[in-house]
């Protein structure tokens, strides 16, 4: 419990208030204020210490005050204090009826917007619902956030996504491993296609042609003649010997034979008949054999030179060159292996050409001397062998690749260009779906997806729950207001209570039931032609309303024994039956709760408060917010019946004066009639009438006395006035504030009133 309000400074009217003299609070606290004297600031107060939110103190900061707010309050056991915007502690179990509560919760001007559906939906479902609503709310936050953070991930893989892909289409593409080779060779076909005619007019690689020795050659180094005579070859070699003709001697001899004519020298024209065995010899020597020999050689040279010419070793090497430039036209277009040669072919050639002719120039001077191949010869042989096996290896891979280029030949002919660059950027697409980059942009925007989808269920779990919780306790929310509303005579009730979700927040909705016709709540852009909340309760109604969901929301509350209960002017527009149902729910709290505190502007309602607590004197405290010089306002002890005594002179004076004066208001002055009649019949009939009892109870008791009761002569002129007042009261006439008032009537029940009271 609350036990007093120990000071409070720069707070609205409280400029400085520090408790003085008996002000210390009890069960049941009414106090008294005028409009604008520091209600709303208490209640802004006590809001703060239950929320801990300072705003609602600070937001009240006394104006033209430099001083920052504070507040002093003393609970059972503990000193709270407001400082520098805190509090040192706060006291959850508050609850507060007042503007705010109905503006937060019920409606605002006169209609039900979706805030207040959802306000009243934590009021409906209480703590248990309320903890899984804010589940649901963080988890609704969590999952937009995420939603965000998924836009964002995807924008980082979209700007990879091909125009006219999907995301998901683009997500979906699986790696292959041999990706680079496939776009190569897909790149190399496209090439193809768009060089189709190139590739259809160049020819294929050519096989090389080695050049070789002719044949026989090294069989005709070695071949000698046989029959020639020992004499006449020993007479050669020593005419040879003489003149000293070495390597030339014998082919010089050879043709110098045939030009012995008539046996005389050919050079001197001298006899040779001395010479004549000589000559017989020479003759015998260079036989036809030998000549033949000596052609054979000289054609086998021939032959060699042209064999091994320089212009057969040119087309050797034109043909490697342009097999070279073909490897590279085709190695665009299709995977073939070169064919390798070693370089410096020509030159083994040219090499072997040499050695060659040398061995037959040495044959040649000496036609019937066999020729043995010496080193140079040898190791160009060799060479050549070497290179007619790689010719050869060459030569195949000619054959191998040729029938690639073939088929390349063919594919390109029938190739549908649009097809192979589409196949050729559907590869590049894949490649680049797996670069490190992308693939880690797709893997963050999955794992977010993964994780919404995740928050999503958990939300889905708690809704339920949720859900199947509203369910339990929905139904028995309406049954008690509609039973609240029931005793207080509202002549409506609400149906179709529920839990619906708004903007993805939990919240309710219900209609209002009136002549067994269901209305919707509307909101603010419902027209007037239409029924709705707004048009189909009076100011009244409304607030009744507002507080009944206020007491249901106490009757269910599983915590309502240790709770301090507030009501700031509880009774708005309320005839005098609610206003008497009203006390008695406030005594009703009192009861079922730890400490009820009212404020309130109008001094006959905390009287009858003040009467109906009679049997709870002890507990009961009536304050007063009384204004101290222009600014400040204090809290101080209230003496309410003489205060009310005071109100009921004040509203007999608005009677006398409209009876005199014709002065007021017709309608205020009609108010003023029971007031002044219930105050009066009170104070004389103590004991006998309650505070809380009404004119026309009042009148019942004093009947069901009769004649010994002190008040029974009048007691006809009271049934009169009360038949006559209950035309203007909401209780009794739905149309009670545009019931026509007559001004002459009520002249006459003014006089009667005043009659009765005592005196015109």
């Amino acid at each position: 419990m609350l036990k007093k309000f120990v000071s409070v400074k720069n707070v609205g009217r409280f400029k400085s208030y520090a408790a003085v003299g008996d002000v210390e609070l009890k069960r049941y606290n009414l106090f008294f204020a005028e409009n604008g004297r520091g209600k709303t600031t208490l209640c802004a107060i006590l809001r703060s210490l239950q929320s801990g939110t300072g705003a609602h103190v600070t937001g009240r900061t006394t104006l033209g005050s430099t001083d920052a707010p504070e507040v002093r309050l003393l609970a059972d056991g503990a000193n709270l204090v407001f400082s520098k915007g805190v509090w040192n502690s706060t006291v959850p179990n508050i609850a507060i009826f007042d503007s705010t509560f109905i503006s937060e919760n019920v409606f605002s001007g006169d209609s039900v917007d979706i805030d207040h559906k959802r306000s009243l939906y934590r009021v409906i479902v209480g703590k248990v619902g309320v903890a899984l609503a804010k589940q649901i709310e963080d988890l609704d936050a969590t999952s937009r956030t995420k939603a965000s953070e998924i836009k964002e991930k995807a924008a980082a893989v979209q700007v990879h996504v091909p125009r006219g892909m999907t995301l998901d289409a683009f997500l979906g593409i699986k790696e292959d491993a041999g990706i680079d080779e496939k776009i190569a060779a897909k790149a190399k076909e496209l090439e193809a296609v768009k060089q189709a005619e190139q590739i259809k007019t160049r020819a294929p690689l050519s096989e090389l042609l080695l050049p070789a020795l002719p044949t026989g050659f090294e069989s005709l180094l070695s071949k000698t003649i046989e029959g020639i005579a020992e004499d006449a070859e020993q007479r050669v070699i020593s005419q040879i010997q003489t003149h000293a003709m070495h390597a030339r001697g014998e082919a010089w001899l050879s043709e110098g034979i045939a030009y012995v004519q008539n046996e005389s020298c050919p050079f001197c024209g001298q006899s040779l008949a001395p010479a004549a065995a000589l000559i017989a010899a020479y003759r015998a020597y260079f036989s036809q054999g030998y000549n033949d020999l000596r052609a054979v050689i000289v054609t086998m040279r021939a032959a060699v030179e042209t064999a091994l010419g320089d212009k057969q070793i040119a087309q050797f090497e034109r043909t490697m060159d342009q097999n070279g430039g073909g490897v590279e036209f085709w190695g665009k277009f299709c995977n073939i292996t070169a064919p390798v040669l070693h370089d410096g072919v020509g030159e083994e050639l040219r090499a072997l050409r040499q050695a060659a002719l040398a061995l037959l120039d040495r044959k040649a001077a000496k036609p019937l001397e066999a020729i043995k191949a010496d080193d140079t010869f040898a190791t160009a042989a060799t060479a050549c062998v070497a290179t007619t096996k790689e010719v050869a290896n060459y030569n195949l891979a000619v054959l191998a690749a040729n029938g690639i280029i073939a088929l390349k030949k063919a594919a390109t002919a029938a190739a549908d260009m649009a097809a192979v660059e589409i196949a050729l950027a559907t590869l590049r697409l894949t490649k680049k779906r797996h670069e490190p980059e992308v693939n880690k942009a797709c893997g963050e925007y999955r794992k977010a997806q993964a994780e919404k989808a995740k928050i999503e269920n958990e939300k889905a779990t708690v809704k339920k729950k949720l859900d199947d919780y509203t369910e339990t306790v929905i139904g028995k929310y309406e049954q008690t207001i509609n039973r609240f509303l029931d005793d207080f005579n509202a002549g409506f009730s609400i149906t179709k209570t529920k839990g619906v979700y708004l903007g993805g927040v939990a919240g309710s909705s219900y209609q209002i039931l009136i002549n067994s016709t269901p209305v919707e709540l509307g909101d603010d852009k419902t027209p007037l032609s239409k029924p709705s909340f707004g048009n189909t309760l009076s100011s009244g109604d409304k607030s009744t309303l507002a507080l009944v969901f206020f007491l249901a929301q106490l009757e269910h509350d599983p915590d309502k024994a240790s709770k301090i209960v507030i009501f700031d002017d509880p009774f708005n527009s309320q005839d005098s039956f609610r206003k008497d149902h009203t006390v008695r729910k406030i005594k009703e709290c009192g009861e079922a709760c730890a400490q009820v505190i009212v404020l309130s502007h109008d001094q006959l309602f905390l009287k009858r408060i003040w009467d109906r607590l009679q049997d709870k004197i002890a507990e009961r405290k009536s304050l007063e917010l009384k204004r101290i010089g222009l600014l400040n306002t204090a809290i101080v002890a209230w003496d309410i019946d003489a205060a009310t005594q005071r109100a009921y002179n004040a509203d007999r004076k608005v009677l006398t004066d409209f009876y005199h004066e014709n002065l007021g208001g017709l309608r205020d002055v009609v108010q003023k009639i029971r007031p002044v009649l219930e105050t009066y019949t009170k104070i004389l009939g103590a004991g006998a009438l309650a505070g809380a009892d009404t004119l026309g109870v009042i009148v019942g008791k004093i009947r069901t006395v009769g004649p010994s009761h002190q008040l029974f002569p009048i007691c006809d002129d009271l049934e009169e006035l009360n038949v006559y007042t209950r035309r203007y009261m909401h209780g009794e006439n739905p149309d009670a504030a545009t019931e026509p008032i007559n001004d002459g009537e009520l002249h006459s029940y003014v006089k009667c009133t005043l009659a009765v009271t005592g005196s015109c």
